[in-house]
């Protein structure tokens, strides 16, 4: 019989996982279903009552305020006390920030007195790798985890999806990720640091450049701490292969030796339909809950620190109040929630509600 010679990695995870125990994190962003106090404490209460990790994503960016020095808005230390204030004591946060607006591949938003503002005028135009927005998002980074103090730190959020929408640029956005991280490292050497990609586009065969996005991928992987995938497998028409995708990350990132994370996820439970461009995308109750099962086998097979699950309850109410003046992808994720519109728990949270009753031991 031949010999089989695991992977270091394998071998720990191996040794890692036992049964009746859950080796990793599970956490759910409070993002909310409307825009009421109701549905804001009850995203909380979700959290509160179903994580053992707390999830601050943050939007935009408050660039002039990076650049200047000064207090950043009140709205926006709003919302940070919002995420922090709901943090137990002994609970670890993962907090995830990025620098680029990938829809116009070009630099996130500013985040002032609200979201979605113009990005100065001193900054408006650079390219990502210009010293003074390298020094003003390094100046933004190094404020949220002062303020935040995470436990796991996302610089970069699904950053491959700029090579696929602007190749030239991606280079320039290289040298910033590596010029944040390495001040990120100086101040917190113990901090894992890392920038998350999309498993739905890095391995969907309709994108014809996926195997130079690897390529480009596995060369930033000195700079990540961490593999830490982006999961939406509707969107990749993936729902159907979620094993066969995530063992093949296993096959292709665990040379590099370092754990795995699932930065955010979901799947929608109804069908999708868009007009731009004319699509619909099958989805289920069924699907949703076997595609978390595989998910969760694999975070319990290998070396994962965290699965994130995006939306815990589905946003009908608050689709139907912004549909009239948003763009239609803001929907695509409507449906993928653990609970249905009016809050009725679908069967992935029975397998998520059984996922974190198994007393947690890394």
């Amino acid at each position: 019989m031949t010999a089989i010679v695991l992977p270091a990695v394998a071998v720990l995870s191996a040794a890692m996982a036992a049964p009746g125990e859950r080796q990793f994190r599970l956490g759910v962003t409070p993002f909310p279903y409307d825009m009421t106090l109701e549905a804001l404490a009850d995203a909380s209460r979700f959290v509160r009552d179903n994580t053992d990790l707390i999830v601050a994503h943050l939007e935009g960016v408050p660039w002039q305020e990076a650049l200047t020095g000064e207090p950043v808005h009140p709205n926006l230390m709003g919302d940070w006390a919002r995420y922090r204030e709901g943090k137990p004591e002994d609970m670890p946060l993962y907090l995830a920030v990025s620098p680029l607006n990938l829809g116009r591949a070009d630099l996130a938003a500013y985040r002032g007195e609200r979201e979605g503002l113009p990005v100065p005028e001193a900054l408006a135009g650079k390219p990502f790798d210009d010293p003074l927005v390298i020094k003003a998002y390094t100046d933004y980074v190094r404020r949220a985890v002062e303020y935040f103090r995470p436990s796991y730190l996302a610089i970069g959020v699904e950053t491959n999806e700029l090579f696929h929408n602007a190749r030239p640029k991606w280079e320039g956005y290289v040298r910033l990720h590596q010029a944040v991280r390495e001040a990120i490292k100086r101040d917190h050497p113990n901090l894992p640091v890392f920038a998350t990609f999309t498993l739905h586009n890095m391995r969907n065969p309709g994108w014809a450049d996926h195997e130079e996005m690897l390529a480009a991928w596995k060369d930033l992987m000195p700079y990540n701490d961490v593999v830490a995938i982006s999961c939406y497998p509707f969107m990749g028409q993936l729902s159907g292969q979620v094993t066969e995708s995530l063992a093949w990350v296993t096959q292709e990132f665990a040379p590099f030796g370092k754990a795995f994370a699932i930065a955010e996820m979901g799947e929608i439970a109804e069908p999708l339909s868009l007009t731009q461009p004319a699509v619909t995308i099958p989805g289920d109750p069924e699907t949703q809950r076997r595609v978390l099962e595989e998910v969760l086998a694999w975070a319990q097979a290998e070396r994962v620190e965290f699965v994130v699950w995006y939306v815990s309850r589905d946003y009908d109410a608050l689709w139907e109040k912004l549909k009239a003046t948003s763009p239609e992808w803001f929907k695509v994720w409507k449906d993928c929630g653990l609970l249905d519109g009016e809050g009725r728990p679908r069967p992935a949270f029975q397998v998520w509600r059984e996922s974190y009753l198994l007393p947690y031991r890394r």
